[in-house]
């Protein structure tokens, strides 16, 4: 009789540690493989300084085609239909940060409708709490007619603003923009540049699953 029990005790905790073993272990498993733990970290790392805006402005567009023994320029000016852009940004007080932005702008010249895709990387400076300054350089392209993407190249221009913190979510820039594009068309180098300024509104955005 004292053996049988003896035996059932040993069952039993063989029983307990068993479940209690299988249970930490599904509860392992189930925290290594739910891959929306890392997926959430990565979103909130990402939320840190994503920025969206939109911006108004015209631009004033000198076209210069040049050949062995002819130079002729031709300047137009364009309005802005819309420009978006999203992006990170990082501005910090008397501290040097950062900004850097895809942007789509529309444009509309009185005989072609460009759209220029670029992207843009500043250093920003927080003058007060409310004011900073920033500037950088742009690649981007122009798209619309197969002429003007077949014959203009990507190019390197560049920016400089200043920005308004108005509110918590709403920031306030005003930044002179020039976009310089080369290419070649019917043996004349073309040098197209676009200058002007952007009135523009950026927002944080935070986004989750």
């Amino acid at each position: 009789m004292k053996n049988l029990s003896l035996v059932l005790v040993l069952l039993m905790t063989t029983s307990y540690a068993f479940s209690a073993s299988k249970k930490n272990l599904n509860t392992t498993n189930q925290t290594k493989f739910d891959i929306r733990v890392p997926v959430k970290n990565w979103l909130k790392k990402m939320n840190d300084g994503f920025t969206v805006g939109l911006a108004k402005g015209s631009l004033d567009f000198n076209s210069r085609l040049r050949q062995t023994g002819i130079d002729e320029s031709r300047n137009e000016t364009s309005s802005t239909k819309i420009q978006l852009t999203a992006g990170w940004e990082s501005i910090r007080t008397n501290v040097v940060g950062y900004s850097a932005f895809a942007t789509y702008q529309d444009l509309s010249l009185k005989n072609e409708d460009l759209r220029n895709m670029r992207l843009s990387a500043n250093a920003t400076w927080g003058l007060t709490n409310q004011a900073y300054t920033y500037g950088g350089l742009n690649f981007g392209k122009y798209y619309g007619s197969g002429e003007v993407e077949a014959n203009i190249e990507s190019g390197i221009g560049y920016q400089a603003g200043i920005g308004f913190k108005m509110h918590e979510k709403v920031n306030l820039e005003v930044e002179y923009l020039t976009l310089l594009n080369e290419g070649k068309l019917d043996g004349f180098n073309i040098n197209l540049a676009a200058k002007g300024i952007m009135l523009k509104l950026n927002t944080p955005f935070t986004f989750n699953l």
